[in-house]
């Protein structure tokens, strides 16, 4: 019998993959490309995922400093280390720094590790506590926050690949 780890590792992963296949072979121009004034391009939007994993796994749920401070990732990519991208205005998003897709990647891809091995050191009953979310003021489950990652992760890709749908075509 597989357990709750197997499905979540899976959709992680598949998004994951997903989120590749979608990136390829886009120009600078195109990441930062906006379809509408109050829109997010494809830059911040893999940049945010990155924060979000980071966040929920690291800090909510484990209650350690996010890779984003840790690490220096703030600093790598020079941004504050409070940048999160929830709540911010389509200025923010607009006038968000041009940085290498590679470098957002690399932080992407240790945020996903994270979660990753996050999930291996939670066993069955882990899904029925819940956690402080400190920067959202309330405690929550951490077998919904598994869910919400899935959920957030997966409409940020789809608002990825929309917007390339729109400069490129359709990617199948």
């Amino acid at each position: 019998m597989a357990s709750f780890r197997t499905p979540i590792k899976s959709g992680l992963n598949e998004y994951y993959g997903k989120l590749n296949e979608s990136l390829a072979g886009l120009t600078p121009d195109e990441l930062l490309w906006q379809p509408g004034p109050e829109s997010n391009h494809i830059l911040w939007t893999v940049w945010h995922m990155a924060r979000v994993s980071d966040r929920w796994a690291n800090s909510t749920v484990l209650g350690g400093d996010e890779l984003w401070i840790r690490d220096g990732w703030a600093a790598k990519l020079g941004m504050p280390e409070d940048r999160y991208g929830r709540g911010e205005t389509p200025d923010q998003v607009r006038d968000f720094p041009s940085v290498d897709i590679n470098l957002v990647l690399r932080y992407f891809d240790a945020a996903h590790l994270s979660v990753l091995a996050m999930i291996d050191g939670l066993d069955e009953a882990d899904l029925d506590s819940d956690v402080y979310a400190a920067y959202r003021d309330e405690s929550l489950n951490i077998g919904w926050i598994l869910g919400h990652i899935l959920a957030e992760e997966s409409q940020h890709l789809g608002q990825i690949a929309y917007i390339r749908g729109m400069q490129r075509g359709f990617n199948g």
